[in-house]
Protein backbone atom coordinates (compact mmCIF):
# COMPACT_ATOMS: atom_id res chain seq x y z
CA UNK A 1 0.00 0.00 0.00
CA UNK A 2 1.37 3.41 -0.92
CA UNK A 3 1.73 6.18 1.67
CA UNK A 4 -0.94 8.46 0.06
CA UNK A 5 -3.40 5.55 -0.09
CA UNK A 6 -2.73 4.75 3.57
CA UNK A 7 -3.38 8.38 4.43
CA UNK A 8 -6.72 8.26 2.59
CA UNK A 9 -7.70 5.03 4.33
CA UNK A 10 -6.67 6.44 7.72
CA UNK A 11 -8.63 9.64 7.06
CA UNK A 12 -11.71 7.71 6.03
CA UNK A 13 -11.49 5.46 9.06
CA UNK A 14 -11.07 8.50 11.31
CA UNK A 15 -14.09 10.16 9.69
CA UNK A 16 -16.09 6.95 10.05
CA UNK A 17 -15.46 6.63 13.76
CA UNK A 18 -15.89 10.34 14.43
CA UNK A 19 -19.22 10.50 12.56
CA UNK A 20 -22.58 9.57 14.02
CA UNK A 21 -23.79 6.21 12.75
CA UNK A 22 -26.22 6.11 9.84
CA UNK A 23 -28.88 4.58 12.05
CA UNK A 24 -28.96 7.80 14.05
CA UNK A 25 -30.17 9.56 10.89
CA UNK A 26 -33.37 7.58 10.74
CA UNK A 27 -36.40 8.11 12.89
CA UNK A 28 -39.54 6.24 13.70
CA UNK A 29 -40.68 3.57 16.06
CA UNK A 30 -39.64 -0.05 15.94
CA UNK A 31 -41.80 -2.26 13.73
CA UNK A 32 -44.26 -4.69 15.28
CA UNK A 33 -42.70 -8.14 15.25
CA UNK A 34 -44.64 -11.37 14.70
CA UNK A 35 -45.42 -13.31 17.85
CA UNK A 36 -43.30 -16.33 18.60
CA UNK A 37 -40.58 -17.82 20.74
CA UNK A 38 -37.56 -15.57 20.41
CA UNK A 39 -39.44 -12.30 19.84
CA UNK A 40 -38.58 -10.97 23.31
CA UNK A 41 -34.92 -11.83 22.80
CA UNK A 42 -34.81 -10.00 19.47
CA UNK A 43 -36.44 -6.91 20.98
CA UNK A 44 -34.11 -6.87 23.99
CA UNK A 45 -30.81 -8.13 22.57
CA UNK A 46 -30.72 -6.82 19.01
CA UNK A 47 -32.10 -3.30 19.39
CA UNK A 48 -29.18 -2.16 21.52
CA UNK A 49 -27.14 -1.85 18.32
CA UNK A 50 -29.62 -2.14 15.44
CA UNK A 51 -32.81 -0.55 14.22
CA UNK A 52 -35.10 -3.46 13.55
CA UNK A 53 -36.63 -2.12 10.34
CA UNK A 54 -33.16 -1.99 8.77
CA UNK A 55 -31.80 -5.21 10.26
CA UNK A 56 -34.91 -7.21 9.47
CA UNK A 57 -34.98 -6.14 5.83
CA UNK A 58 -32.46 -8.96 5.36
CA UNK A 59 -33.71 -12.49 4.67
CA UNK A 60 -31.98 -15.71 5.65
CA UNK A 61 -32.46 -19.27 6.79
CA UNK A 62 -32.14 -20.12 10.48
CA UNK A 63 -28.58 -21.28 9.76
CA UNK A 64 -27.72 -17.99 8.05
CA UNK A 65 -29.22 -16.04 10.95
CA UNK A 66 -27.22 -18.21 13.35
CA UNK A 67 -24.02 -17.15 11.57
CA UNK A 68 -25.07 -13.49 11.73
CA UNK A 69 -25.86 -13.74 15.46
CA UNK A 70 -22.49 -15.43 16.02
CA UNK A 71 -20.79 -12.55 14.20
CA UNK A 72 -22.55 -10.12 16.54
CA UNK A 73 -21.34 -12.11 19.56
CA UNK A 74 -17.78 -11.94 18.24
CA UNK A 75 -18.26 -8.16 17.93
CA UNK A 76 -19.32 -7.91 21.56
CA UNK A 77 -23.03 -8.74 21.80
CA UNK A 78 -23.89 -10.37 25.11
CA UNK A 79 -26.01 -13.31 24.01
CA UNK A 80 -25.82 -16.79 25.50
CA UNK A 81 -25.67 -19.84 23.22
CA UNK A 82 -29.28 -20.88 24.00
CA UNK A 83 -30.50 -17.31 23.39
CA UNK A 84 -28.53 -17.13 20.12
CA UNK A 85 -30.17 -20.36 18.97
CA UNK A 86 -33.64 -19.04 19.88
CA UNK A 87 -33.00 -15.73 18.08
CA UNK A 88 -31.76 -17.51 14.94
CA UNK A 89 -34.74 -19.89 14.93
CA UNK A 90 -37.20 -17.00 15.34
CA UNK A 91 -35.56 -14.92 12.62
CA UNK A 92 -35.30 -17.90 10.28
CA UNK A 93 -39.00 -18.64 10.74
CA UNK A 94 -40.29 -15.07 10.37
CA UNK A 95 -37.54 -13.47 8.25
CA UNK A 96 -36.50 -16.36 6.07
CA UNK A 97 -36.25 -16.41 2.28
CA UNK A 98 -39.47 -15.15 0.73
CA UNK A 99 -40.86 -13.69 3.96
CA UNK A 100 -42.62 -10.34 3.63
CA UNK A 101 -41.05 -8.82 6.74
CA UNK A 102 -42.39 -5.93 8.78
CA UNK A 103 -42.69 -2.28 8.02
CA UNK A 104 -40.95 -2.45 4.66
CA UNK A 105 -41.40 -3.28 1.03
CA UNK A 106 -39.84 -6.45 -0.29
CA UNK A 107 -36.22 -6.03 -1.27
CA UNK A 108 -37.05 -6.40 -4.93
CA UNK A 109 -39.62 -3.60 -4.70
CA UNK A 110 -39.20 0.14 -4.52
CA UNK A 111 -37.70 2.54 -7.00
CA UNK A 112 -35.21 1.13 -9.45
CA UNK A 113 -31.65 2.35 -9.39
CA UNK A 114 -30.40 4.07 -12.52
CA UNK A 115 -28.01 2.09 -14.68
CA UNK A 116 -24.35 2.84 -14.27
CA UNK A 117 -20.96 1.36 -13.56
CA UNK A 118 -21.08 0.20 -9.94
CA UNK A 119 -24.82 -0.49 -9.69
CA UNK A 120 -24.34 -4.26 -9.59
CA UNK A 121 -21.70 -4.02 -6.85
CA UNK A 122 -23.88 -1.65 -4.81
CA UNK A 123 -26.94 -3.88 -5.03
CA UNK A 124 -24.92 -7.01 -4.26
CA UNK A 125 -23.03 -5.52 -1.32
CA UNK A 126 -25.11 -2.77 0.27
CA UNK A 127 -28.51 -4.43 -0.03
CA UNK A 128 -27.28 -7.44 1.94
CA UNK A 129 -27.89 -5.33 5.05
CA UNK A 130 -29.62 -2.11 3.97
CA UNK A 131 -32.73 -1.04 2.13
CA UNK A 132 -32.48 1.71 -0.43
CA UNK A 133 -34.68 3.92 1.76
CA UNK A 134 -31.91 4.06 4.36
CA UNK A 135 -29.70 6.26 2.20
CA UNK A 136 -31.84 7.44 -0.72
CA UNK A 137 -32.48 10.85 0.88
CA UNK A 138 -28.76 11.53 1.29
CA UNK A 139 -26.97 13.77 -1.21
CA UNK A 140 -23.19 13.68 -0.94
CA UNK A 141 -20.20 13.98 -3.20
CA UNK A 142 -17.95 11.04 -4.03
CA UNK A 143 -15.53 11.81 -1.19
CA UNK A 144 -18.34 11.75 1.38
CA UNK A 145 -19.74 8.51 -0.07
CA UNK A 146 -16.25 7.02 0.11
CA UNK A 147 -16.22 7.82 3.85
CA UNK A 148 -19.62 6.11 4.25
CA UNK A 149 -18.40 3.01 2.42
CA UNK A 150 -15.22 2.89 4.51
CA UNK A 151 -17.38 3.23 7.65
CA UNK A 152 -19.04 -0.04 6.60
CA UNK A 153 -15.60 -1.63 6.14
CA UNK A 154 -14.80 -0.48 9.67
CA UNK A 155 -17.92 -2.31 10.81
CA UNK A 156 -16.86 -5.56 9.22
CA UNK A 157 -17.77 -5.37 5.52
CA UNK A 158 -15.30 -7.36 3.43
CA UNK A 159 -14.97 -5.47 0.17
CA UNK A 160 -12.11 -5.04 -2.27
CA UNK A 161 -10.61 -1.64 -3.11
CA UNK A 162 -12.15 -1.91 -6.58
CA UNK A 163 -15.62 -2.54 -5.12
CA UNK A 164 -15.24 0.35 -2.67
CA UNK A 165 -14.26 2.75 -5.44
CA UNK A 166 -17.02 1.54 -7.78
CA UNK A 167 -19.65 2.05 -5.07
CA UNK A 168 -18.35 5.53 -4.15
CA UNK A 169 -18.20 6.53 -7.84
CA UNK A 170 -21.72 5.25 -8.51
CA UNK A 171 -23.23 6.84 -5.40
CA UNK A 172 -21.48 10.12 -6.19
CA UNK A 173 -23.09 10.06 -9.64
CA UNK A 174 -26.63 9.08 -8.66
CA UNK A 175 -26.78 10.65 -5.17
CA UNK A 176 -24.32 13.52 -5.54
CA UNK A 177 -25.06 17.13 -4.59
CA UNK A 178 -27.71 18.78 -6.77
Amino acid sequence: MSIPFRAVVFGCMLAAFASPPLRAQTTGSAPALPEGAGKALVTTRCVGCHQLDVSLSRRGTAEEWRAIVQTMVVRGATVTDPDAAAIAAYLGQHFGPGAAGVGSAPQSGGPALPEGRGKDVLTRRCFQCHQMSMWSALRQDRREWLAVVYRMVGRGALWTDDEINLMADYLGQIRGPK
